[in-house]
């Protein structure tokens, strides 16, 4: 080949890229090949020579990059612009027309259009892209942070390294699933067996692992997939509908899956989920369910997140896949907050793309309600392609003579402690604040990915470090930098694991405050609410403070901080009720938990300060508003949250405490209770006035009522 100038070189490097690109779309994406492997590898070839010669030409999109990366000691962690979030899910047609109710009833819409999209089985991928490259690809994670997989991700060959067309965003993350096609999967296993290798278990297992290898040359030879499914950021105009995001999607050169329908209504809806379940047998590709989307995307706004499910999505799930096995023996877990629950020990059993030893049974009333005893041959299912559960007896189930029904033990078998029963929570519960299993279970809570994410610290390591006397609570686990030479003595621990180890911990310890209080364990306080509480009480120093208040209160039971008070004030809190403030009083009033927050202190676990919005910026405090009728622009839900942003409450009946009533039309009694009890009531626009931070005037004018809100009082009285 003879040796070119810059500039002929130039020219010719961007014309074999373009063709490089386009004949690995049409081969992968549109299965429409046009040039032959022959002539597509020998312009690799004299690509690869041309960057050789001329170092400057090599650009991020180059098809020579495919595998460009040297193996990595560990992946980067990414923290994703907006959360990857999960979807709630439905089994069946009634479920379906419930989530159908919430959406309508939330946005006070009775019919809109639904793409309904192929639940696809792999691992969800998040890729950005700058001026049409791709620059940066991760792992879904925890949903807030994932692990860089660039390097890996750019050796599937049907995720485009450079997008096409002119409305291109120059800033673009689109969001996707690797997986492992079920016929590559096949003959990979089949080379291995070949090779003298283990196999693999299943296509997603194996997507799963191929895309988090520390070397890409070992996901390159793997043969993996996507699909591109949505856009989570981009800059300029985009598509208003889901259906139209699939179109701007293909046309940018991305791998879509054409199997994609838009439903009027429930009925076009479960023809799609019909048509899904009959397809599903034929696909080169495993799937789970079908995926249910508001089309149009100014809904999907208005709708917004629950917890870390969308509103505006669902999943409707296949049946799950059943098996029979023999149930050998019905154990007990003690859980971190002592309470006592069964769980099937089985004869291994080949399930829903698993091996399945053990299988859940929930509580004592579901065995006796379906009868399930030790020695039956039982059903076993993974419910939601997931948890495996015992569905029940199996029909051709025969039973000895010795078969007895099963009982609940009356003592821990963990601390062989008396337990009792807990009525609210229909369990039977330890109520020995020292029992190992409580102590062992909370503090692998504590250290888990939803609380305060130590990595190395897992079941395993925990249980030695209790037994060895090394942790006795959450606290504990902060000292052990102290005694790293103690750790690098346990077997199979050593010293870059004891690094590791002791590096995690350390960064733990400016993990969001919402994460730590997730993490302690308090009794019916899940992660949701804990962002409430942290919310409430803004840092660790707050909490320490109530929980010294608490503390007084208990021993010496009197009206005030940390008693009554501390619950009126937890339960003044959007989405906190009675049980949930009285556990927490209750927790926070325990003097060892107020010496293990002070631990955690001593310790140097500091959370980020929590900022609140500015008290200028909260214009509705100290306000209480009724919101009822038919509003145009939002509705009533989306104006009962805007009152909460600005600071206000919202009540469902007006009362004499009531300092605005907001009506649209149709208002019903609740305008009548208004006017007799001379509550000011704001029509649609003043109330949006009000919101905008201007003078709402009031439709009826009266002189009993006066703002709570210094900001809204001179606003309408000056």
């Amino acid at each position: 080949m003879i040796a070119m100038t810059s500039d002929a070189a130039v020219k010719r490097a961007a014309e074999l890229r373009d063709g490089l690109n386009r004949a690995n779309r049409l081969y992968y994406i549109d299965q429409a090949p046009e040039i032959s492997d022959a002539e597509w590898d020998a312009m690799l070839r004299e690509l690869q020579t041309l960057e050789a010669e001329h170092p400057e030409l090599l650009t991020p999109d180059s098809p020579t990059q495919r595998v460009g990366a040297p193996p990595s000691d560990g992946f980067e962690e990414v923290v994703h612009p907006t959360p990857m979030l999960s979807l709630g899910n439905v089994f069946d047609r009634e479920e379906l027309e419930a989530w159908h109710r919430r959406v309508s009833e939330y946005v006070e819409v009775d019919r809109f259009d639904m793409t309904c999209e192929l639940k696809i089985d792999g691992l969800a991928i998040a890729i950005r892209y700058e001026n049409g490259s791709l620059v940066q690809a991760a792992t879904r994670g925890d949903g807030i942070r994932g692990e860089d997989v660039t390097a890996n991700v750019r050796t599937i060959r049907s995720i485009p390294l450079r997008l096409v067309g002119d409305d291109v965003p120059s800033t673009l993350e689109v969001r996707g699933e690797v997986f492992f096609p079920i016929s590559a999967f096949e003959r990979f296993n089949a080379e291995r067996v070949e090779g003298g290798l283990q196999t693999y278990v299943n296509p997603r297992n194996s997507a799963s692992g191929s895309l988090r290898q520390l070397d890409p040359a070992e996901t390159a030879a793997r043969p993996l997939d996507a699909f591109i499914y949505s856009v989570s950021a981009f800059d300029g105009d985009g598509p208003e509908t889901q259906s139209g995001i699939l179109d701007a999607l293909k046309r940018w050169g991305f791998k879509i899956n054409s199997w994609s329908r838009v439903a009027a209504d429930l009925d076009g809806v479960s023809t799609a989920f019909d048509a899904a379940t009959a397809d599903r047998p034929g696909l080169d590709y495993g799937i789970d369910g079908l995926v249910i989307k508001v089309d149009d995307l100014a809904l999907q706004a208005r709708l917004g997140t629950v917890g870390r499910d969308p509103r505006w999505a669902t999943a409707w799930k296949f049946p799950a896949e059943q098996a029979t096995t023999r149930l050998n023996q019905i154990a007990i877990n003690v859980g971190r907050t002592g309470s006592l629950t069964p769980y099937a020990i089985l004869e291994p059993v080949f399930v829903g793309g698993v091996t399945v030893s053990q299988a859940t049974l929930h509580n004592a009333d579901v065995i006796a309600d379906k009868d399930i005893r030790e020695g039956d041959l039982v059903i076993v299912q993974r419910a939601g392609d997931v948890i495996p559960q015992v569905v029940g007896p199996a029909p051709e189930n025969k039973r000895g003579s010795d078969s007895k029904p099963f009982e609940m033990p009356d003592r821990c078998p963990a601390c062989d402690s008396a337990v009792v029963p807990d009525d609210e929570d229909v369990v039977i519960r330890c109520v020995n604040g020292r029992c190992p299993a409580q102590a062992v279970r909370l503090l692998e809570h504590f250290a888990s990915r939803g609380a305060m994410d130590i990595e190395g610290l897992g079941e395993k390591l925990v249980s030695v470090l209790y037994r060895q006397e090394f942790v006795a609570d959450v606290s504990d686990i902060f000292g052990l930098a102290d005694r790293r030479e103690e750790l690098i003595e346990i077997d199979r621990m050593g010293e870059i694991s004891v690094t590791n180890l002791l590096a995690a911990i350390e960064n733990s310890k400016k993990q969001p405050l919402a994460r730590l209080i997730t993490g302690l364990g308090v009794p019916h306080l899940g992660s949701e609410n804990a962002e409430l509480i942290a919310g409430h009480y803004l840092s660790l120093d707050a909490l320490i403070d109530a929980s010294l208040r608490a503390n007084i209160w208990r021993n010496i039971p009197l009206e005030g901080d940390g008693g009554p008070d501390l619950i009126e004030n937890l339960i003044g809190i959007e989405g906190i009720g009675p049980t949930i403030a009285e556990s927490i009083r209750d927790w926070l009033g325990l003097y060892t938990n107020l010496r293990i927050l002070r631990n955690l202190r001593n310790h140097g676990v500091k959370p980020p300060p929590i900022i609140k919005r500015d008290e200028d910026d909260l214009t509705l405090a100290g306000l209480r508003f009724v919101v009822s009728g038919r509003l145009e622009s939002l509705s009533r839900q989306e104006a009962q949250g805007r009152i909460k942003e600005l600071g206000g409450a919202v009540s469902s009946s007006v009362s004499g405490k009531t300092n605005y009533l907001v009506i649209g039309a149709d208002p019903g009694s609740k305008y009548d209770s208004a006017i007799r009890l001379n509550v000011p009531v704001l029509e649609e626009q003043q109330f949006l006035d009000l919101l905008a931070g201007g003078a709402p005037g009031v439709t009826e004018t009266v002189e009993t009522r006066v703002p709570k809100s210094e900001a809204i009082r001179n606003t309408l009285f000056d």
